[in-house]
């Protein structure tokens, strides 16, 4: 059956993309006329009226010379258009190969079929003696809480042969969001290479280099570029949607790592001018209260989730529609799950 569902994705794609290239050079070919349209007039008039050799002869150079900048314009157009098309295209075969290549548990279901009365007379008697006196290891102070919303768990053996710079993978619920995270010692390279490593302004879904994803740090940062067609953080704006964010369902962010399991709740969205105070990792000399209260006083929606010192929060940033802000998305960890 799969291969029927990849032949049909196939030539869906290659009838979309056919309209698609018509369409941009149709479209191309009247911006070139609508841009310049005195100078297209001006040169027919040139070439054919009547005037003295002298600046008939001149006037032929300029129209030539116009014309030929209007359609040199035109080709860098569709070039660049076409290689952005293309790109993401190469973007989206990549990640279904990589989506069908890993093992990813979920069980979706549990979310809707463990409200809080249900576990709490079994589950409750337990944590409060064990974790507190045997496990040496970090939890949210309201774990209990939230300790019933399920993992998400990927194996990550195909993932590091294919990728070393793997340290993760993400799965933001209600959007498009569902990649392996890499990281390396820039926070350059994956804005203009894919997860294979090769050439790609649609870049890949990336870790700050300062990030830890054994500890997880105060303020753990993912990046991922804005594509036009949803792939990578493409779909993060859509959280700005009412229809979004009055979906509770959608504010849970799961993050699975070579050694845990995470699930982060939203508290914080908005859209912002480019900066890097929300990107600090270091907070040695920075109040991290004062921080959490900025982020959560900048939301454009009230999650009505507390966040104190003792968390940990995650931080996705990427461009917003126009290109010229940025969109920052802020989760608190609810649930981990060493391995």
């Amino acid at each position: 059956m799969d291969i029927f569902k990849y032949f049909y994705t196939g030539i869906k794609s290659i009838s979309i993309g056919t309209i698609k290239i018509l369409w941009y050079f149709v479209y191309g070919i009247y911006n070139v006329i609508t841009i310049f349209p005195k100078y297209f007039i001006y040169g027919i008039k040139t070439i054919f009226g009547k005037k003295d050799n002298k600046k008939r002869i001149h006037n032929k150079k300029v129209s030539f010379i116009m014309m030929g900048l209007s359609v040199l314009v035109y080709l860098i157009c569709v070039f660049y258009i076409s290689r952005w098309y293309v790109q993401g295209l190469k973007i989206k075969y990549l990640t279904d190969d990589i989506i069908s290549s890993t093992e990813i548990i979920e069980e979706e279901e549990e979310i809707e079929e463990v409200p809080q009365e249900e576990p709490e007379p079994v589950e409750e008697p337990t944590p409060t003696t064990e974790p507190q006196e045997s496990a040496p290891v970090y939890y949210p102070n309201d774990y209990w809480d939230y300790m019933n919303v399920p993992f998400m768990n990927v194996n990550f053996n195909e993932l590091l042969s294919k990728n070393a710079d793997t340290v993760g993978w993400i799965k933001v619920d209600g959007t498009k969001v569902n990649y392996p995270v890499v990281q390396t010692d820039n926070n350059d390279y994956y804005l203009s290479h894919a997860f294979n490593k090769k050439s790609n302004a649609g870049g890949w879904v990336f870790a700050d280099y300062r990030d830890d994803f054994e500890e997880f740090g105060k303020n753990t940062i993912i990046y991922g570029h804005n594509m036009n067609n949803k792939t990578m953080f493409g779909s993060i704006p859509q959280m700005l949607n009412k229809s979004y964010l009055n979906n509770s369902d959608n504010y849970y962010i799961k993050i699975s790592t070579p050694t845990c399991n995470t699930v982060w709740k939203l508290f914080s969205i908005y859209t912002i001018e480019p900066e890097v105070y929300y990107l600090k990792t270091n907070f040695r000399t920075y109040s991290f209260e004062e921080f959490i209260n900025t982020l959560k006083s900048r939301s454009t929606y009230n999650f009505g989730i507390d966040v104190t010192p003792d968390d940990k929060i995650l931080t996705l940033s990427t461009c917003d529609n126009t290109g010229t802000k940025r969109v920052a998305v802020h989760a608190k960890m609810i649930s981990i799950e060493y391995k």
